[in-house]
């Protein structure tokens, strides 16, 4: 990415933010060397991994990364063979493999939300229990070597306590002689380099054999040092000299041990710094309500809601949120409109978000929101002027331009602020639409602020260019922040003089000063937005009315489909009513016929009549209402013996 347009598009502020979410120095160099990546894959894994630990932030879990430290310097020394670490380094060693050891049994232990990409960068951490161990058994969290690190050091040490105790005696029995008694200064036993010594009145330092070491500094006293201890204080200092040299090989032991284990020790230390990036990379998403774009490889960017990530952290909820609309066959954005209307704002704030996506941070945006990853973004914003170079504002616009110009391409998203502006008008109107010209051919994706009337009919004349206005309120004279699209902005300049109190004099005066083609540009605009918002209306009308249709139509289908329903529900009943009576009837005829078999055993006659009126009676007893159309519309009731289907 061009370090000139990150640095206009205010990246390096927002990494100074980002790094105050970090807990350790390390983390802090990794936040200013966040830089955004083309790679979509690795971006899309550390955005999962972001918001893992988002997720694991906002459950109440706090991962424990106290006491990171930066150590680059000590594998630096490591490097060179036969270096030795001081013991502060070697505890800074331990630190990082306990954090290491913590780490695991955090993420080991953790039930409240699922993070599988996290949890299997930590299980790459090295488990050094063998090197920790070794550590521990010489040096103590105070930095002191202790005496199990060796039976040497041991004995030593024990030699110099019992000579040390020796020579302390010898001192205190001189303080008891009664001859010498008045020489002291006060019954006082202490060092000069390293040698036991007593605090003697100036005016007797011939009243003892023995050597002087130092004077106070009132000149009062002397450090003199006793004849009586001066061989053991030889003693005392060749032993000194021996517990160093033991020492000295401790150390140089556990620094080959550390070397032994110096890739480990580096992966780790790796991991240690991307883990504490990413916590304030969750965190910072966390303070900014950041969410994770879509990400597409069509060129279509559509950030719903969006807000400048340095004024959200200033200004908090006062950020009015915009969107920031581009692809769908529109490849190129012309804002206009007032003054401090919002124009360069919004120019900044789709840089930024872009490049923060590209760095896997999380956004101010809606859910939903999508964005692309470029290759290139390229931005031109705020005053170009070059002393160094002997440059003018123009100049070293039209420079920077050209260089952007050769490094454009499909893949790149070129943002410009006020094209064009510095030289004459009309002349600067004409570079700019030219530059545009080439940026298009180059297929990139492109957003421009101006103030240019005629770089805004440029916007109506091409299909693939839209005109975007930044809203104001002419009533209040104050910008509204947002952005209208498919339409251009008024500069409104003389309404933005008068609400800074311009006088009235002056800006008659300005209005009789005003080029007449200009007007005459800006009336023609006028009109267009005019006929375009009559439009806007007529067409919004026709959708309504033509959504209004289609709810009609619906709600017409819905009640066929209801009385659809109902007759089926009603021949339903008819059918399962009618079944019953067949059921019931056929349950009579059964009795009837039983009772007919019974009277005709019982009767002696050989003639049996046919029970009509029993049959018409068993009928009208199970259809009581039935009744049938005739052919000419008269009602009347089925007869034993009709043809019936």
């Amino acid at each position: 990415m061009d370090d000139r347009s990150l640095k206009v598009l205010e990246f390096y502020q927002l990494l100074e933010f980002l790094k105050t979410f970090s807990v350790s120095p390390l983390g802090r160099k990794r936040c200013e060397a966040l830089r955004p990546s083309t790679d979509l894959p690795s971006i899309h894994s550390r955005f999962i991994e972001v918001l893992e630990l988002k997720e694991i932030i906002e459950a109440g879990g706090d991962i424990p990364l106290g006491g990171l430290k930066d150590i680059e310097g000590i594998f630096k020394k490591l490097e060179v063979e036969g270096s030795v670490l001081e013991v502060q380094e070697l505890l800074d060693i331990h630190q990082q493999i306990d954090l290491c050891k913590g780490l695991k049994r955090f993420f080991q232990k953790l039930k409240v939300v699922e993070a599988p990409h996290l949890q299997e960068k930590i299980s790459k951490l090295s488990t050094l229990k063998t090197l920790e161990k070794e550590i521990l058994q010489a040096i103590n969290t105070k930095g002191e070597i202790l005496d199990r690190a060796s039976p040497t050091l041991k004995e030593i040490r024990q030699q110099l306590s019992d000579i040390r105790e020796k020579a302390k005696t010898v001192l205190e029995h001189l303080f008891h002689r009664k001859d010498i008694e008045s020489i002291f200064q006060e019954q006082f036993i202490t060092l000069r380099s390293g040698r036991y010594v007593l605090l003697i009145k100036s005016d007797y330092k011939h009243r003892l054999k023995g050597i002087i070491h130092d004077q106070s500094q009132s000149r009062m006293s002397y450090f003199f040092e006793p004849l009586e201890v001066v061989n053991l204080n030889n003693e005392i200092s060749i032993l000194l000299g021996q517990e160093k040299e033991e020492q000295d090989r401790i150390l140089a032991e556990l620094s080959n041990r550390v070397r032994e284990e110096r890739q480990n020790l580096w992966s780790d230390f790796e991991i240690l710094g991307e883990i504490d990036l990413l916590y304030a990379m969750a965190k910072f998403s966390i303070q900014l309500k950041g969410v994770e774009p879509l990400l597409n490889e069509n060129g279509r960017i559509d950030l719903r809601g969006a807000r400048n990530p340095i004024l959200s952290f200033q200004k908090g909820d006062e950020v009015v949120p915009i969107d920031l609309r581009l692809g769908d066959g529109i490849k190129t954005l012309i804002i206009s409109g007032a003054n401090a209307g919002g124009k360069t704002v919004a120019l900044k704030s789709l840089g930024l978000l872009t490049l923060m996506v590209q760095c896997s941070l999380p956004i101010p945006v809606k859910e939903g929101s999508q964005t692309v990853v470029f290759e290139n973004v390229l931005a031109v914003i705020g005053d170009e002027q070059n002393i160094e170079e002997n440059l003018s504002t123009f100049s070293s616009h039209l420079l920077h331009l050209n260089q952007i110009l050769e490094k454009a391409g499909p893949r790149s998203l070129i943002l410009l602020d006020e094209l064009g502006v510095g030289t004459h008008a009309s002349e600067g109107c004409a570079l700019a639409m030219a530059f545009l010209d080439r940026f298009r051919e180059k297929g990139s994706s492109i957003v421009v602020t101006t103030h240019f009337d005629r770089l805004k009919a440029y916007g109506y004349l091409h299909p693939d260019v839209e005109n975007v206005a930044v809203a104001f309120d002419e009533k209040t004279l104050e910008p509204k922040y947002t952005l209208l699209y498919g339409v251009s902005g008024l500069s409104n300049a003389f309404l933005v003089a008068e609400k800074f109190g311009i006088s009235e004099e002056v800006l008659q005066l300005a209005r009789l000063h005003q080029d007449g083609g200009e007007q005459e540009v800006s009336r023609v605009l006028e009109q267009l937005e005019r006929l375009r918002t009559a439009a806007e209306k007529e067409r919004t009308e026709l959708l309504q009315a033509k959504e209004e249709v289609v709810r009609e139509r619906q709600r017409l289908k819905e009640l066929i489909e209801e009385i659809k329903k109902k007759r089926q529900e009603i021949y339903s009943q008819a059918e399962e009513k009618a079944r019953a009576s067949v059921l019931k009837l056929d349950e009579e005829l059964k009795k009837w016929v039983q009772r007919w078999k019974d009277e005709r055993s019982r009767s002696k006659s050989s003639r049996i009549t046919l029970p009509r009126r029993e049959i018409q009676e068993v009928k009208e007893k199970v259809f009581p209402r039935l009744r049938v159309m005739t052919p000419e519309g008269q009602t009347g009731g089925i007869r034993v013996g009709d043809h019936v289907r």
